[in-house]
């Protein structure tokens, strides 16, 4: 036997107060709703309310188990019309994809069960027919499409809603009945709010929907032709920063309703019972709404600011969905500066419904290593070192290693000091000479990572060993005196020489600076290299001879310079 359609609670229009004071009032007063009102369904009475033109003006008011205030519902307009929201439930309701696990993690976040939590409700009116089973996997999956939403609106310090998950892996959706629709052919939000809380006394359910620290978001299904309107949710008008006192956050039951499967519509709604918009808000309608449009919140909703002729503004283009669009009105992930009016006011990033802010995750870093990248003339029984920004585990052979030319792991030992967060990586065997190592650090979920299991991002660089060259004959020696005026000089290195050119084995008088013509040869296939002037030197002159060494001078075939080298003689008469 179906029940008899309970008489509707009144409802209370506050109506606008002009009076300036009174907005300060709202702001302090809504804090103060009293939650211990007579429990409705042991008793006929209700605790005399307040007076509720100044506790929620220009709000509507809902009088049910608990004082509610509500900006009144949200029309089917401030979603893209009924066409779109029609069509968008239509296409929910078809068979949708499993969420993936991690997805699921985050809707889940917490262990899905302990605090805050928003519990998702199918709701069904008496008298139409409950389609939980077929409505339970799209009701999931917008949740997840509303809990994406909100990840991306800060990428870098993303936060999830607490949506309670009792087996811990995926959104709990109750299945419930609600009062019917009756003869009267309307649905409101009292009757929802109305039918969750007495459930127990009008024999809809073995359970009331009264639990503190509770945020219920309704799908009710099968009322488009008897709900005018998009959805509606409750809202306390308290811009005060703190969440230990804002009324936005304080312990109790919290209500919103959708008529859609619809992401804007549920995500809107539960906007509204996390505080979003104070009438403070730089954006603000004055009526819980926002006038900066892409925005989730905002749409001209016909409060003071759009009366007095303001208009919808338009600067956030591409972001239908975006959750504050500007981070300036009602959402900030992460410490707001102090320029921004959420520095000073109720910030909804701080609500106990979302999971705590999580600051990006910085990984580790190598901040030095030698031998330094691209190092030359390396002691071939040098270790290689890299010294980490913070604390690391995993280092090993595995992930510590270093490689010859042919891309060979070459044996060593790898240590890692936790005191100065050093590894050292020391070959078993003595390197060759003259030759380009590689060594790589590897970061990864079991590689090289921070005691919080931040990967670092895999690096590696290369060195070349020594001996340096050097230079073992100089002719004329230097200080040399009665050297022939047309003999060439020569230099004789201890290996096998690359960049030996006219600009970087030269000549020049050095009384006057002017720089001597000379031709540069090699000696066959030996390491001499001749430079021989093209005229017979001055007599009894001094003459400079410099050899240039570097990395793109005189170096070995392996790329290890020379030192440079400047030595003076003295031509004989």
């Amino acid at each position: 036997m179906k029940f008899v359609r309970a008489p509707k609670p009144s409802r209370i229009i506050c109506r606008s107060l002009a009076a300036l004071a009174l907005g300060a009032l709202v702001a302090t007063s809504c804090a103060l709703l009293p939650t211990n009102v007579a429990d409705a369904s042991t008793s006929s009475s209700v605790r005399t309310a307040p007076d509720l033109a100044k506790l929620c003006a220009k709000l509507k008011i809902t009088v049910a188990k608990t004082l509610l205030c509500s900006h009144g519902p949200d029309p089917v307009e401030a979603f893209g019309g009924a066409a779109r929201l029609k069509q968008t439930a239509a296409a929910a309701e078809e068979s949708v994809p499993a969420a993936p696990a991690s997805e699921l993690t985050a809707l889940c976040s917490a262990g899905g069960v302990s605090g805050k939590r928003i519990e998702v409700i199918y709701g069904v009116p008496q008298d139409r027919t409950n389609r939980y089973a077929t409505m339970l996997t799209p009701l999931r999956d917008v949740m997840r499409q509303v809990n994406n939403n909100l990840e991306a609106a800060g990428a870098a310090t993303s936060q999830n809603y607490r949506f309670l998950c009792t087996n811990g892996v995926d959104v709990t959706v109750r299945n419930v009945t609600l009062l019917p629709v009756g003869s009267d052919a309307t649905y409101d939000f009292n009757d929802y709010v109305w039918s969750l809380q007495n459930q127990v006394a009008f024999g809809l359910g073995p359970v009331d929907f009264i639990a503190n620290d509770r945020l219920y978001i309704t799908y009710i299904d099968q009322i488009q032709d008897v709900y005018p309107d998009g959805g509606q949710g409750e809202l306390s008008i308290d811009d005060q920063p703190n969440p230990a006192l804002n009324a936005n956050n304080d312990t109790r039951p919290r209500y919103s309703m959708s008529a859609y499967l619809d992401l804007l519509v549920i995500a809107h709604e539960i906007g509204h019972n996390i505080g979003a918009v104070q009438y403070s808000a730089p954006h603000s309608s004055q009526a819980g709404h926002c006038y900066d449009e892409a925005d989730l919140m905002c749409y001209d909703d016909g409060g003071p600011h759009f009366a007095a002729g303001g208009t919808l503004t338009f600067t956030c283009p591409g972001t239908e969905w975006a959750i504050d669009c500007h981070d300036e009105d009602y959402y900030f992930s992460g410490t707001p500066p102090a320029s921004n009016y959420l520095a000073t006011h109720w910030n909804t990033a701080r609500s106990g419904f979302l999971s705590p802010i999580v600051a990006a995750e910085v990984p580790p870093t190598v901040t030095a290593k030698p031998p330094v990248s691209l190092a030359i003339r390396v002691a071939q029984t040098a270790n290689a070192t890299a010294t980490f920004s913070e604390a690391v585990q995993g280092v090993s052979t595995t992930t510590m290693r270093v490689k010859n030319p042919a891309g060979t792991v070459l044996s060593a030992a790898v240590s890692y000091n936790a005191t100065t967060r050093v590894a050292t990586l020391n070959p078993t065997a003595t390197l060759a000479p003259d030759t380009k190592y590689s060594v790589s650090l590897t970061g990864g979920a079991a590689a090289i990572r921070d005691a919080t299991g931040t990967p670092l991002v895999s690096t590696s660089w290369s060195f070349t060993t020594g001996p340096a060259p050097t230079i073992t004959t100089r002719t004329p020696a230097s200080g040399a005196t009665g050297a022939s005026r047309t003999a060439s000089v020569s230099v004789t290195f201890s290996e096998g020489m690359a960049g030996v050119a006219a600009s970087t084995f030269r000549l020049k008088n050095t009384a006057t600076g002017a720089a001597i013509a000379a031709v540069v040869s090699r000696s066959g296939t030996t390491n001499q290299w001749i430079l021989n002037p093209g005229n017979t030197l001055a007599a009894t002159t001094n003459v400079t001879v410099t050899v240039t060494g570097g990395s793109s001078a005189v170096r070995d075939l392996a790329g290890n310079p020379v030192s440079t080298s400047i030595w003076r003689f003295t031509t004989g008469s």
